[in-house]
């Protein structure tokens, strides 16, 4: 389970490279199993965001560190999933979250802005001791040396940080993941650029056109699907704002709007074309002031290494594997590596357990990444499908869903999305150790010694 009740007993200092969601997670986890963190983030707290989809795997973890009535402020449940056509605007079906599936997998479909779950985590790892600098950059990273074992990292101001180990969580343009995995090509595919912003829902309700939106949506997540192109949108009740995404596929000989990947940068809404958009979705569009614009190409890197030759620098998060932008598991594949992560340094007793648990984290993890991540994509292009038989089928199958839904068909949705939503990454932690981790533990060592490594 991802809560951890022990400590350590042998502590460890770690340097966490990026504040946002896994770096906070980690730094968390890590701190509560009883080592040192500190966490240097380059941004502040308010860093600008929009919305994210917490999937059922990721609520059942955010329930047992936050309490639950403290997210329900914060988060909205999500029913449903009405699809409309970006062309003509009209319905296509809905796609419903039942009750029954999301029983059995024990969470919830939440969306939630990223703003709140940073301050969530921030909170939550601050008041157990994490050491957070904010609005700090790291200019570069050093590989311990035979002089000097323990990494360490430069900063803006001239600092410079060491630890046993270094966590690069800095995203997807990570400065610590060249120095792990070395010189990339991106791959000759599709790109993507994401269009996210948000709309105060006061503007909305004074639209007598626009008003049913809100009052349809409060549970539901609607999605307009197009050629190459999609539009969704999300109402969250605790912000009073909507959540909007257009996602804009690329073809391999067609460049970006900018030719450049990139996470975080902020662009005036007029750059975003909206001709050929239902009025729905231009006039949402043209609310938002502003739009936070994601770049994203694949990666050609394939099964490569996510820690260094030294055995004490390594990646998590974005920085380990590159999520499509926009994705409904971007959030939880972050707190899923963090939770894996430090449950197998809560069993820490040794160094030389060191190399075997940073095996694990990516024997375990990396797998699960890779297929979300396919998933992920694999829904995003559905929803960008141009049109013809490929594209009617998918229609076709969302009327019928909506129309013929049985306990049949109840089961198999059950068996689609179990292996995904159903995972539990503390579970999967443990039972790594019970199989194989504790098996690896030095002869002769005297439990309930608490050592702590410090080498000033």
């Amino acid at each position: 389970m991802p809560i951890i009740s022990r400590s350590a007993e042998l502590s460890l200092d770690f340097l966490v490279v990026g504040g946002g969601i896994g770096g906070l997670s980690v730094a968390y986890m890590l701190q509560k199993a009883g080592h040192r963190v500190r966490v240097v983030e380059k941004q502040g707290l308010h860093a600008p965001s929009a919305g994210l989809r917490i999937p059922p795997n990721l609520s059942k973890i955010l329930w047992q560190w936050v309490d639950r009535e403290e997210l329900d402020k914060v988060t909205t449940r999500c029913v449903g999933t009405p699809m409309h056509s970006l062309h003509t605007g009209k319905n296509v079906g809905y796609l419903p979250w039942k009750p029954a599936v999301m029983a059995e997998i024990g969470g919830e479909f939440l969306l939630m802005h990223r703003q709140d779950l940073i301050r969530l985590l921030f909170n939550l790892a601050t008041e157990v001791g994490v050491i957070v600098d904010l609005d700090t950059t790291v200019t570069s990273v050093r590989p311990g040396t035979a002089h000097d074992p323990r990494p360490t990292v430069t900063l803006d101001n001239g600092g410079v940080l060491a630890a046993d180990i270094v966590i690069g969580s800095d995203g997807c343009n990570s400065i610590i993941r060249p120095v792990v995995v070395g010189e990339e090509q991106h791959a000759s595919a599709s790109s993507l650029t994401v269009y996210t912003g948000t709309v105060n829902a006061h503007n909305i309700v004074q639209d007598a056109e626009l008003a049913p939106l809100i009052a349809h949506s409060c549970e539901d997540w609607p999605i307009w699907m197009g050629d190459r192109h999609s539009f969704s949108v999300a109402y969250q009740r605790s912000s009073q704002e909507l959540y909007i995404g257009l996602y804009v596929w690329h073809r391999p000989d067609e460049p970006s709007s900018t030719g450049e990947e990139s996470w975080d940068h902020s662009v005036a809404t007029e750059v975003i074309a909206t001709a050929g958009y239902p009025p729905i979705v231009q006039r949402l569009i043209k609310m938002a002031p502003h739009f936070i614009r994601t770049e994203f190409t694949p990666r050609n890197s394939g099964q490569c290494d996510w820690v260094d030759t030294t055995g004490q620098i390594v990646l998590l998060g974005d920085a380990a594997h590159p999520s499509i932008p926009g994705g409904q598991n971007i959030a939880s594949m972050a707190i899923e590596d963090a939770v894996v992560f430090g449950s197998l340094f809560s069993h820490l007793r040794t160094m030389e357990q060191v190399p075997s648990f940073l095996g694990a984290y990516q024997e375990l993890r990396q797998p699960r990444c890779e297929k979300v991540g396919r998933s992920d994509i694999k829904g995003a292009e559905l929803m960008a499908l141009p049109p013809g038989p490929a594209a009617d089928a998918r229609d076709e199958n969302i009327r019928q869903q909506l129309q013929e839904w049985d306990e049949g068909m109840l089961k198999e949705s059950f068996e689609e999305i179990a292996e995904i939503f159903g995972y539990d990454a503390g579970d999967a932690a443990e039972e790594w150790w019970i199989n194989w981790g504790r098996f690896h533990e030095t002869a002769g060592e005297q439990p309930g010694v608490v050592v702590s490594i410090r080498r000033d």
